[in-house]
């Protein structure tokens, strides 16, 4: 990581461990708050007894909330930086949902986190620099959303023992990055964003399985910000966010 973006990144992470004063059964019901928790699919517990027998919940022997796991559950609304308030969290999946809006700063505090899904919901804004303060991470799922910019440069070198990364069916920008450096990827998964090359130079010779072709009929995209390098007449195999047909 560059030494100005580690920076950033610390002071990000500082502030969130100013504002987690609260206790994790206060931060997890902030997030049902949130994410519409009474109209959950399934919300079995939640805000009664102890935390670690609520619906999607798992803890460790102390007590302590090592897993997140709401997966296709109806979860709508805006992630908070509660999301940063679990020291000890090692698998967050909130792909299949509804979730909109910029991922918190906050998600930079879990750095204990091995797993991260948030696929497949309509997540927007940059894609987060402050993730990277999670070094232990091994499965970063962020495909499927209406992510844009550039990606990260520390997002090449920050996953020390990192094994798959999707960022597909975005509306990524600027040059793929090299990310043959890893040790232990075997994954990455980069098609349908508008990249400046679909499948870069440094793929030929990289052992990991990149996917930066095939189809984007499944792709989230709105019709008006189509990748320029897709040929599809008339952007058919896209649809409006708003009219993701059933």
């Amino acid at each position: 990581m560059k030494f100005g973006t580690s920076l950033v990144v610390l002071g990000l992470i500082a502030t969130v461990f100013a504002q987690c004063v609260i206790s994790e059964q206060e931060a997890l019901m902030n997030l049902y708050t949130a994410l519409g928790g009474d109209f959950w699919t399934d919300n079995s517990g939640w805000n009664t007894g102890d935390v670690c027998t609520w619906y999607g919940i798992g803890c460790n022997l102390d007590g302590y909330v090592t897993d997140i796991r709401l997966p296709a559950n109806n979860l709508t609304g805006e992630l908070t930086s509660d999301i940063g308030c679990f020291p000890y969290l090692k698998s967050l999946q909130l792909n299949e949902n509804e979730i909109s809006g910029p991922v918190p700063d906050a998600i930079g505090f879990l750095t204990n986190l091995k797993y991260l899904n948030l696929d497949n919901n309509r997540l927007s804004g940059p894609l987060p620099v402050a993730l990277c303060n999670d070094e232990y991470l091994q499965y970063i799922y962020l495909g499927h959303n209406l992510f844009e910019g550039e990606i990260p440069a520390c997002y090449v070198t920050s996953f020390t023992f990192v094994k798959e990364i999707h960022l597909d069916c975005n509306l990524l920008t600027g040059d793929l990055l090299d990310f043959s450096g890893y040790e232990y990827m075997f994954e990455l998964r980069s098609r349908c964003n508008n990249f400046n090359v679909e499948c870069p130079a440094w793929i030929e010779t990289s052992d990991i399985l990149v996917i930066c072709t095939g189809s984007c009929e499944d792709c989230p995209i709105p019709d008006t910000q189509c990748p320029e390098f897709i040929e599809v007449e008339d952007c058919g195999l896209y649809y409006p966010i708003e009219a993701v047909p059933a």
